[in-house]
């Protein structure tokens, strides 16, 4: 009995490994562009992410200012400095003793020690051109928060030394009374990237919105009422805002991942 004992010829093997390395290499190439595409779409996802919230925190704050009121306090092209209202109360007692006292309202958070605050003072009734905004700082018994008005919470805001501010009458039951926190907003830098970020009186930096584009992250441009660039605190109206961002990744067609947007945000005045 005579048994065939031939196997693969070496061309035969040449051929399918030659086959199968370009198998794998093909396959291989689709798993390089699918990931390449992956992170290019990340990417842009992650890019997309930030601007918005960049000028998502920058619209809930400057929308809250008053640049006629003196909110806006220093204008760039890559940062600004604002006055941003943090808390808020109602006046329902006024005591134009020495010092004088009022008590407010619990509205949102408590008063504290020290808080600089607005107090509306309204002087005479029949004229809107004589009422203003006492700028005060809460001293003495100041978190005072055992009293009510009514039943509701209330709090005594004590002016210490400061009695000159507050003349006969200016105050009236009713008035607001809000304090304020000063903040600068522009590019800072954290972990090595550039962050959209925000910086308090005191000099604590925190970052908010990041990475973005080293040179030119974030930018403001100020206009008045009828949409013309001013350079005028008091003027500003509007202050078109713009987030940009950019990523090391590449694209399918060789170009930077990025991404930028640009919104018009008009002040409270």
């Amino acid at each position: 009995m005579i048994t065939d004992r031939r196997g693969f010829t070496l061309v035969e093997l040449i051929v399918v490994t030659v086959l199968g390395a370009l198998l794998v290499m093909a396959s291989l190439e689709i798993l390089i562009t699918n990931q390449r595409t992956y992170t290019a779409q990340t990417a842009q996802i992650q890019g997309q992410q930030a601007t918005r919230a960049g000028v998502d925190v920058l619209f809930n704050e400057l929308r809250e200012i008053s640049a006629q009121g003196g909110d806006l306090l220093a204008m760039g092209s890559t940062s600004l400095s604002v006055r941003s209202m943090r808390k808020f109360g109602v006046a329902c007692l006024v005591t134009n003793t020495s010092p004088p006292v009022i008590r407010a309202l619990k509205v949102g958070d408590w008063f504290a020690m020290e808080d600089s605050v607005f107090v509306f003072a309204d002087n005479k009734t029949t004229l809107s051109s004589d009422d203003r905004w006492i700028a005060a700082r809460l001293q003495g018994a100041a978190v005072d928060t055992t009293v009510t008005c009514g039943s509701a919470k209330a709090q005594n805001l004590t002016f210490a030394g400061q009695a000159a501010l507050f003349t006969a009458d200016s105050v009236r039951t009713g008035a607001a009374i809000r304090s304020f926190t000063r903040y600068r907003y522009g590019l800072i830098t954290y972990a090595g990237d550039p962050y959209l970020g925000r910086t308090d009186a005191g000099g604590n930096t925190v970052p908010m919105v990041g990475p973005l584009k080293a040179s030119n992250g974030v930018s403001f441009v100020y206009m008045d009422s009828v949409g013309t660039v001013t350079t005028t605190a008091n003027k500003v109206r509007q202050i078109q805002v713009t987030i940009r961002t950019a990523s090391g990744v590449v694209n399918s067609v060789g170009n930077t991942v990025s991404d930028s947007i640009t919104a018009l945000i008009y002040t409270r005045n």
